[in-house]
């Protein structure tokens, strides 16, 4: 009887469909579908009407410790930077703390030692730099004290006519200087030549602004070692 039974043609259960005046709405919702929205929506309500609650309830002057510990950034709820290195001191040990600390204060007074250096190097090359016009700053004031050079002369007609470039034997552009005036032969070139421009031979100067800041950064690394 029942392989006769399933011999037999059934009926083919289809599902309604969504009528063409609402198919811009997608596909019709089912009972099944309707139950998982309305307990998704319910369960929210509980938790919106249980936090309403909490809140109406809440103590103003409550305190846990753990308050010292966390805060709320761009509104996230998390621990502080210093809540989690103890911890994680507490979890690697106070010695490979003190280690790595020591890594990075070695680390930091190499990278100062190397900016030095550097710094060093670029004042070495201010051979060719005349100290007029400075920037702002120490240097500023030392470049605006006027400098003296005294000459002894036979006579005052020999003081009226002396040539400044001819005692030194330098180009007259490099006369006014009161430092690190080349001579004409160590600089090669023919002063009279109109191809010839101080300013090529002029190089980077690091300026007092440039070596305050990189200083202060310096300073800032070891205070975060620290």
């Amino acid at each position: 009887m029942s392989s006769l039974r399933n011999a037999v043609k059934r009926v083919t259960h289809k599902e309604r469909s969504q009528p063409r005046a609402r198919a811009h709405l997608g596909i019709l919702e089912k009972k099944k579908d309707y139950r998982l929205r309305a307990r998704d929506y319910h369960a929210k309500e509980d938790r919106i009407r249980a936090m309403r609650q909490k809140a109406s309830m809440r103590n103003p002057d409550e305190f846990y410790f753990g308050m010292k510990n966390a805060e709320v950034r761009d509104g996230r709820h998390r621990r502080t930077q210093e809540a989690t290195n103890n911890e994680l001191e507490h979890i690697i040990g106070p010695d490979a703390v003190k280690v790595m600390k020591g890594q990075d204060l070695s680390y930091v007074r190499m990278q100062r030692q190397k900016d030095a250096k550097k710094i060093e190097r670029l004042r070495a090359s201010l051979h060719l730099l005349s100290g007029a016009g400075g920037e702002e700053g120490d240097n500023d004031k030392v470049s605006r004290q006027k400098r003296k050079h005294t000459i002894f002369v036979d006579g005052k007609e020999e003081a009226a006519n002396f040539d400044v470039a001819g005692h030194f034997g330098t180009a007259p552009e490099l006369a006014g200087r009161a430092f690190n005036r080349p001579r004409i032969s160590d600089l090669g070139v023919d002063p009279k030549d109109d191809e010839y421009d101080e300013e090529e031979e002029e190089v980077y100067v690091p300026t007092q602004k440039e070596l305050a800041r990189d200083a202060k950064a310096a300073k800032k690394r070891a205070k975060k070692v620290a």
